[in-house]
């Protein structure tokens, strides 16, 4: 029993790794029409792939920046350090909370004819990465205007941009399935992003100190989220001069927490791959 189980579950992440290598043109091409979609529905098209993080970081800055007063985090002004830290998340949030609907909203083609359907959460983080872009394009400015010039540790940003897609993938494939069993996923995810917000170091350094009681614990249970990894690697590698090799344990335990859920995300996909019509 216990090859067995082995056994369907490497099957079902080779069938989801096969699926979507086999259709990476198609992946490309589905974010591709999505995209320019979202672009054809507004007046001033690719411009709002730009606005709209600016928008976000730039209110994010006068609240928490100006009007509360934020000293600078560990030497760097609020205002570099929230966009750099804003820039992952605004990959993160859209593919999160879109990766639930990716079959939902594609049920008009997989009634219609045979679709891999494994593809689409994949569809999700490529078109969303677009718009990670454009926030990129937003940092380098604003970090750039601050007086930070590249160098050598800025590469760690591909490392960690890797790490982010692996993270979106892996949990679309598994909230996906869970919207096509239950539609309240969708509502009970929008909701959780938002409190997911400020419980990763987006906004705040999400670190304790050491007159709160227990902030030991509460320290470790906050760098246990896999997005604290990511959005304080996006930093590290700007400001902190800092290599992701050197913090192995926390490399170790985000890279097992990725196993493990892309591992779900494919044994769900896997079983449910014959009754999707069914569900709708």
């Amino acid at each position: 029993m216990i090859f067995q189980g082995d056994r369907i579950l490497f099957t079902s992440i080779g069938y989801v790794l096969k699926e979507n290598f086999q259709n990476l043109y198609r992946i490309y091409c589905i974010a591709k029409y999505e995209l320019l979609a979202d672009m054809r529905d507004s007046k001033f098209g690719i411009l709002w792939n730009f606005a709209s993080p600016a928008i976000q970081v730039f209110t994010y800055w006068m609240v928490f920046g100006i009007a509360w007063n934020r000293k600078p985090v560990n030497g760097i002004d609020y205002l570099p350090w929230l966009v750099v830290g804003y820039s992952a998340w605004w990959f993160l949030q859209p593919c999160i909370s879109s990766g639930c609907s990716a079959i939902f909203s594609k049920t008009n083609v997989i009634t219609k004819m045979k679709f891999p359907v494994s593809v689409l959460p994949a569809t999700v983080c490529v078109k969303e990465f677009f718009n990670h872009l454009c926030m990129l394009v937003i940092t380098f400015l604003t970090i750039s205007a601050c007086g930070y010039r590249p160098n050598l540790y800025w590469f760690g940003l591909i490392y960690y941009a890797v790490c982010a897609f692996a993270f979106a993938e892996s949990i679309s494939l598994i909230l996906s399935v869970l919207t096509m069993l239950w539609r309240d996923i969708r509502k009970l995810v929008t909701s959780l992003m938002r409190m997911l917000l400020y419980f990763s170091p987006v906004i705040w350094e999400c670190h304790f100190k050491a007159s709160v009681p227990h902030s030991e614990l509460l320290n470790m249970i906050l760098k246990m989220n896999p997005i604290y990894y990511i959005v304080n690697g996006y930093r590290e590698s700007v400001f902190g001069d800092r290599a992701f090799w050197e913090h192995p344990v926390l490399t170790l335990y985000f890279w097992v927490v990725i196993v493990v859920l892309f591992t779900l995300g494919c044994s769900l996909m896997y079983k449910f791959k014959t009754r999707f019509i069914d569900m709708i």
